[in-house]
């Protein structure tokens, strides 16, 4: 018996012992499994705030400019988009200045003809655009201001993109064709009161300068109710309807219309500005006629907002010389036009001053709506 009871004393120091063993090693386990939960905490802590500062910085450098005046630009090609269909002038002044126009690294301007509600969707998507330098707008800076003062957008597009430069000076013309037979406003006017709804006078769009210059005259020769306004969406449609006498009058750009004048196809009657056109030297400016109707139609480039002045200088620099060039001179004036090469900052105070001066114009044409 005694050799028993020092038996099972023993075994049961070895149970405990190999329990013992059992919880180290347990224990030993649960260290090791701690340090690896420690360490996956902190692996996936690290990973958390690295995400955290890669967002932080991406939502940073949303709202810090590119830096797009670096010495590699342009690196390609700058789109300058065209509101209006191939052959207007916007479209024939871009793709005139192609020709001429030197940039740096030896990239092209490419013009893209942006069609559609009279000039507008070309302008928006132009507005819309990133303003790295590489995409501008073709267009003359009061059809923009138009867009504001007739509602088609409550955005003041004329204010918040770039205005680059303006690189001519086009009028707008009220014009007849041979038909009418009239040679003078008081001519036309006198018709008009005698025959009221007979005449139509035709329009590129209801957004635009043209058309509220066109019912400014109206007002001041007192043939507002007279005449019948019909508004085309481009200049080659209202063109056509002259020549056919669908419409005895025609308000457009002298540029549009130069041709048909020196073909002997249509008459100029009034010239809107303070000074007669060059290209049209017999017709009178509204002026000398006691109108009281100056705005001129400068057409010129736009960048979204937010472009870099390096950049609109840059552009505005290299558009600069195209104007000092005999040949690119030779031709406008054959277009019709007369260069005025003026920076967008000191252009665009005279066009927020002629949209002041319209805006009453427009306000009458939402409100008769």
């Amino acid at each position: 018996f005694t050799k028993l009871r020092k038996l099972a004393r023993t075994m049961a120091k070895l149970n405990d012992e190999a329990a013992l063993a059992d919880v180290c090693e347990q224990n030993s386990k649960t260290k090791i499994r701690r340090k690896q939960e420690e360490s996956m905490k902190k692996f996936f802590g690290l990973l958390l705030a690295a995400v955290m500062t890669f967002s932080l910085v991406a939502c940073g450098a949303q709202n810090v400019p590119s830096d797009n005046t670096s010495d590699d630009y342009p690196s390609g090609p700058i789109t300058c988009i065209v509101p209006y269909a191939a052959g207007g002038g916007s479209d024939v002044l871009t793709r005139t200045i192609m020709k001429y126009i030197s940039l740096p690294n030896n990239v092209n301007m490419v013009a893209v003809n942006v069609e559609g509600a009279s000039g507008y969707t070309g302008c928006l998507q132009a507005a819309k655009s990133d303003p790295d330098g590489y995409t501008i707008l073709a267009h003359n800076p009061m059809d923009v201001v138009g867009f504001t003062l007739s509602g088609s957008t409550t955005e003041e597009l004329y204010k918040e993109m770039e205005l680059i430069c303006c690189v001519v000076n086009d009028y707008g013309v009220v014009m007849t064709n041979t038909t009418t037979g009239w040679t003078s406003l008081d001519e036309m006017a006198a018709y008009a009161k005698e025959h009221p709804g007979e005449v139509k006078l035709g329009t590129t769009g209801v957004n635009t300068v043209n058309y509220a210059d066109t019912l400014r005259l109206m007002k001041a020769l007192g043939i507002e109710n007279d005449i019948t306004v019909v508004p085309f969406d481009g200049g080659s449609a209202a063109n056509t309807a002259l020549l056919g006498n669908q419409i005895q009058l025609l308000t457009m750009s002298v540029s549009d219309t130069k041709s048909y004048v020196a073909s002997g196809d249509f008459y100029g009657l009034v010239v809107f500005g303070e000074d007669r056109a060059k290209a049209l030297p017999d017709t009178p400016c509204s002026k000398e006629l006691g109108i009281d109707i100056t705005t001129t139609k400068p057409r010129g480039y736009y960048a979204p907002a937010g472009t870099s002045q390096e950049v609109l200088d840059l552009l505005a620099d290299a558009i600069e010389e195209v104007t000092k060039t005999e040949e690119f001179a030779t031709l406008v004036e054959g277009y019709g036009w007369e260069i005025n090469f003026v920076r967008g900052s000191e252009m665009q105070p005279k066009i927020e001053a002629w949209a002041e001066e319209l805006a009453p114009v427009f306000q009458e044409i939402l409100n008769a709506n």
